[in-house]
């Protein structure tokens, strides 16, 4: 299973600003969004970047009651062993309330307890007792785009004649295709290796690639619980693949991506040298993409977003289900700060 938790240093954070009734689950906002994946060829393979952007309900809420290392006892909690992990799928704790600064903390479970849940890594530096606490299960390939292929990317009998589906964890990536079932053995999304991928998992952050090989497009309709609240994405040096839980959607002025400080991208006074935003879109039967910067202002005239030609970007649009690079020329990583929705 990928695992989809950074380092501590890199830890996503989701920020929520919601009521819940304590130990009992709650209902946000469902919908669901349609993104299309545009046609290509088998030697011209077109790549479209989506996300899932929408989550998974919660399965579970309610107050923290004591903190110890990566165990986290749950006021009021019966928990069956394993409820929140290994074969009922890989599920998260979010931090949506705390007076310890992390605000949002996001921490894949790996062990259930009767009344706690063990955390991938020690958080206790960012969660304390009285916080609200809720849980959700990731985001899987099968859910994402079906068991059985639901929307139709194309199939084969090994990744080089099938679409390829590439699940991004910064710069690295796996690769995922179906299995059309012709030469024996089960239909289905396997990796590389041949292993079985349904379950492979969609953290809120990771944007995935569509290369796809064959013609005419496809509609994913992504459904789901619209995720409310301020939320932090990691985002490293290098190149990051990124998708976004923004169900409002975000141009690049409204993102939060630049902050002025070292919480976000690098201004200064060329693309050369700037953290650069490319947005992938379609165009004459192929790939195209976009790059933006953020320009500093010190050599005259507006700071802001600009693209290569120097042409005025921050209405360029973030949409929902879609995702983009971010490449991080240095300066460290960085938890981006995407803004709390006002209205859907």
């Amino acid at each position: 299973m990928k695992k989809t938790v950074l380092s501590l240093s890199l830890l996503s954070l989701l920020c929520g600003s919601v009521a819940f009734a304590q130990s009992s689950v709650a209902t946000n906002p469902v919908g669901f969004i349609s993104i299309t994946v545009n046609g290509g060829s088998s030697t011209t393979p077109v790549l479209t970047l989506i996300s899932p952007t929408l989550t998974n309900p919660i399965a579970y809420q309610s107050t923290v009651q004591s903190v110890s290392g990566t165990t986290i006892t749950i006021t009021g909690a019966s928990f069956t062993a394993n409820e929140f992990n290994g074969s009922n799928g890989t599920f998260y704790v979010e931090d949506v309330s705390t007076s310890q600064g992390g605000t949002g903390v996001l921490c894949d479970i790996t062990a259930t307890g009767s009344n706690s849940v063990t955390t991938a890594q020690d958080i206790s530096s960012m969660v304390t007792a009285g916080d609200t606490l809720i849980i959700r299960q990731h985001i899987t390939i099968g859910q994402f785009l079906g068991t059985s292929n639901t929307y139709g990317l194309q199939g084969g009998t090994s990744a080089t004649s099938a679409d390829e589906v590439l699940v991004y964890d910064g710069s690295s990536q796996n690769t995922y295709w179906y299995y059309n079932g012709s030469l024996g053995g089960t239909a289905g999304w396997y990796d590389l290796n041949f292993a079985s991928a349904s379950g492979v998992t969609i953290a809120p952050f990771q944007g995935v690639v569509i290369k796809r090989k064959t013609s005419g497009n496809v509609t994913i309709t992504s459904t789901g619980t619209v995720k409310t609240g301020n939320t932090f994405f990691p985002v490293v040096n290098g190149l990051n693949v990124l998708g976004t839980v923004s169900a409002q959607g975000l141009t690049l002025g409204t993102s939060g991506l630049y902050t002025g400080t070292s919480s976000g991208v690098t201004a200064s006074t060329s693309a050369t040298t700037a953290d650069e935003v490319t947005v992938y879109g379609f165009s004459n039967g192929s790939s195209t993409q976009s790059n933006y910067w953020y320009y500093n202002g010190s050599l005259g005239g507006t700071a802001g977003w600009y693209d290569l030609n120097f042409t005025p970007s921050g209405s360029v649009a973030l949409a929902p289900g879609a995702a983009f690079v971010v490449n991080r020329k240095g300066g460290g990583a960085f938890n981006w700060s995407l803004p709390a929705p006002t209205s859907f």
